[in-house]
């Protein structure tokens, strides 16, 4: 008698253990579930989703082009569940070198969220098309003062224009650095005050450089370290010449050797 009610015994034990291994087995499994099925629904909530982007900053570029840019990345899903216009899956990093990749103009884009607002606020610096590099087919491209070619140009009236140097594909690419960029300036800025307007400067190869002035071309070595003394010499053979023949027209004037300049007259 002792024995059966000991085995009833044993068997209700081992029943609740039995009980207690499926329970444990269905909150190692049921918890997961709920809580990843939760948070699919948390983030897939409207009120989570990037509603509109405020562009900050632009000059020149549509805002609606860089806004339509921004929502197409964050078009679609994550693992095929989680929308990537959820505000706090943003890679606003990402975002950023995209759009700096897409807009040549733009200089420098900062991020911001604005979560109780749903939307993204995009400050933007574009870069200054200070001048124009224009390539051996005619083809134009804006210029900033460093020397970075960074967006094709339809217009090329009103800036100045520099040629050469640069081969294929010339978007985002240097064509001098800013020092040298730099030196052509204050050439060009001496032949401005001695009365003489320079249009366009075309570098031909690493010791020639020809640039188009109302006087006429001046040629000169485009490594020179000082176009001063450069220009100088030159306004003062162009008066010397000017003072004795008013009407002189100079086909070329080659300025490479130092102190002795060669021209031409027309």
């Amino acid at each position: 008698m002792v024995e059966r009610r000991y085995k009833k015994a044993s068997s209700r034990i081992a029943k609740r253990g039995r009980a207690r291994k499926l329970f444990g087995l269905f909150l190692k499994i049921i918890l997961p579930v709920t809580f990843f099925v939760g948070l699919i629904f948390l983030l897939r909530a409207d009120f989570l989703q990037i509603a509109d982007f405020e562009v900050l900053g632009v000059e020149t570029i549509q805002p609606e082009s860089i806004k339509n840019m921004a929502s197409g990345f964050i078009s679609g899903n994550k693992f095929f569940l989680i929308p990537k216009s959820n505000i706090f899956l943003l890679n606003k990093k990402n975002l950023a070198s995209t759009m700096l990749t897409d807009f040549g103009r733009l200089e420098k884009v900062e991020i911001n969220k604005q979560f109780f607002s749903k939307s993204i606020e995009l400050k933007i610096v574009e870069r200054k098309d200070d001048f124009l590099w224009c390539s051996s087919a005619g083809e134009c491209f804006f210029m900033t003062k460093d020397g970075l070619v960074f967006e094709k140009s339809l217009e090329i009236s009103g800036k100045l224009i520099f040629r050469g140097i640069l081969e294929g594909n010339p978007l985002m690419k240097n064509f001098a650095t800013p020092a040298k960029i730099q030196n052509y300036l204050k050439l060009i800025e001496i032949f401005k005050n001695a009365g003489f307007e320079i249009t366009s400067v075309n570098i031909e190869s690493s010791d020639k450089a020809i640039a188009k002035s109302s006087i006429g071309d001046i040629i000169f070595n485009p490594e020179e370290t000082d176009p001063s003394l450069v220009a100088q010499n030159t306004i003062l053979l162009i008066n010397e010449i000017k003072s004795k023949n008013p009407s002189a027209r100079f086909n070329y004037i080659d300025a490479r050797f130092g102190n002795k300049l060669f021209y031409k007259l027309y």
